[in-house]
């Protein structure tokens, strides 16, 4: 668990996103539990998503969460203080179908691979370096 509060967190979210994405963002949906019905990728209703769009909000997104889990982003939420952080369920199925992240099923985890670190780095040389 993060200590942090739920407003500090959103101020993260916020931040990476101007930096990035040029205005603040929208996906930001905390809980006061664990998204229990999100414990399995095929809960995250991936069907109709077929975006594999490289986007600076999927990009900025990205970022908030390895700020906040690691490269290791459990299925059911990041336990941010007392609350519960649900990644955007578009973007974590357009970074699964372009190959950045795994899911551990055993783990109930989205797993960052190899070409989504590539993708971090290019991110942040593109957008926080001169």
């Amino acid at each position: 668990m993060l200590e942090m509060g739920e407003e500090t967190a959103k101020r993260i979210i916020n931040a990476v996103a101007v930096a990035i994405d040029g205005k603040p963002s929208s996906a930001k949906t905390f809980a006061s539990s664990p998204y229990q019905d999100l414990s399995s990728y095929g809960d995250w209703d991936q069907d109709n998503n077929n975006s594999k769009f490289d986007t600076t909000r999927t990009r900025a997104l990205l970022i908030s969460y390895l700020l906040f889990s690691g490269g290791r982003i459990p299925l059911l939420g990041i336990q941010i203080g007392e609350r519960w952080f649900r990644p955007d369920k578009w973007v974590a199925g357009a970074l699964v179908k372009r190959g950045f992240f795994d899911i551990d099923e055993a783990s109930s985890e989205f797993v960052v691979t190899p070409a989504g670190w590539e993708y971090v780095a290019e991110t942040l040389e593109t957008h926080f370096t001169g």
